[in-house]
């Protein structure tokens, strides 16, 4: 459909998380979920695993000294059919906001790097997995399936998507999103150390200069959206909490001020955050000014061959059990976000739920 709002205000979180707390997560989430509404925003956009924190951890510490981090990560991480989230989806609707939130999602005995859309009425409109974590992830999440693949989802602002990390530097999902029509971009990005840090063999891809200031305005310029990049930030004291005894402590600075916003030319259209700023990142959103660049490369339309090149996605959720559905013939299918209880309409929730909006 096409939009009924095309100007608006939004935000992207550049702050610190509640690390290994899920309350106090979910505390802060509110807060700036309200700071959003009474700023007048239609979109507020989180960082990768805003909830419980970025487990940056995993990429500095041995084996037994991840294990007490992931006990507590694991223990502090989010059930999309919690109170928790049910207390999220109704700070969206009181104002009247959409958000994309980040979060690792506890499913059964299992954690994912997830993605929600939240409607301003506080229903879960797009619910995505990353489909692969990355590196020494894997040791903490899961894959994500095919009904959780795909990251946009038609609104009356626009066509909003949003990606995880890495996700926002490949090709095929920048190319799937692109066929979708995609109009305003999420790339949801963790704690990332800055340049100075590189050491040789690292990748300079694997610092946050590069994914900044290099892969996010390379997504809104192939996308020709409009691109939000939150980031999480990090304080000396969160820097004691994700250090296992014994360790040196980092200097939180490494890891701060690196949240972008960009047009869909590629251009910033924010004043980069100082290392110290915790807080929202606003920018003003015009959807008519996404046409010229899509004019001159839509890659999901005129300025693509798909006689030529096309993406094969598989949309359908893979189980490891499945049962037959002996009316229909075939398999019975539930979808990921109907088993996790993500589709429930939050009007339906609250009847025997707490005052709504509480922090």
């Amino acid at each position: 459909m096409p939009a009924t709002i095309k100007k608006y205000k939004a935000a992207a979180v550049n702050a610190e998380p509640g690390w290994f707390n899920l309350e106090k997560s979910t505390q802060k989430t509110i807060q700036y979920i309200n700071e959003a509404g009474k700023a007048g925003c239609k979109l507020i956009a989180f960082p990768e695993l805003w909830i419980p924190g970025y487990p940056y951890w995993a990429w500095k510490v041995t084996y037994q000294e991840s294990l007490p981090l992931l006990k507590k990560y694991r223990e502090n991480s989010l059930a999309s059919d919690s109170e928790e989230m049910r207390r999220i989806r109704e700070a969206a609707r009181a104002n009247k906001i959409f958000v994309s939130l980040g979060y690792s999602e506890l499913d059964l005995a299992s954690l994912y790097t997830t993605q929600v859309m939240i409607s301003p009425t506080g229903d879960v409109i797009n619910h995505r997995r990353k489909i692969k974590a990355t590196h020494v992830e894997r040791l903490v999440f899961g894959d994500g399936t095919g009904d959780t693949t795909e990251s946009v989802v038609d609104t009356e602002i626009g066509r909003i998507g949003h990606l995880n990390c890495w996700e926002n530097m490949n090709p095929f999902l920048k190319s799937y999103a692109a066929s979708l029509g995609e109009q305003v971009h999420i790339a949801a990005w963790p704690l990332y150390p800055d340049a100075t840090t590189l050491k040789y063999p690292d990748p300079y891809t694997n610092i946050s200069d590069a994914n900044s200031d290099i892969v996010t305005p390379a997504y809104a310029i192939e996308t020709g959206t409009f691109t939000l990049a939150p980031f999480q930030t990090i304080s000396a004291e969160g820097i004691k909490l994700n250090t296992p005894p014994g360790k040196e402590l980092e200097d939180p600075e490494i890891y701060n001020g690196h949240s972008r916003i960009f047009g869909p030319d590629g251009q910033n259209l924010v004043k980069h955050p100082a290392k110290d700023f915790e807080g929202l990142l606003f920018v003003d959103i015009d959807l008519d000014e996404i046409h010229l660049s899509k004019a001159l490369a839509d890659f999901g339309g005129h300025y693509m061959r798909p006689d030529l090149i096309c993406l094969l996605v598989d949309r359908d959720r893979k189980d490891l059990v499945v049962s037959e559905d002996k009316q229909g013939g075939g398999i019975k299918i539930i979808k990921t976000i109907d088993r996790v209880g993500l589709s429930t309409p939050l009007a339906d929730l609250a009847a025997s739920s707490p005052s709504e909006g509480s922090a």
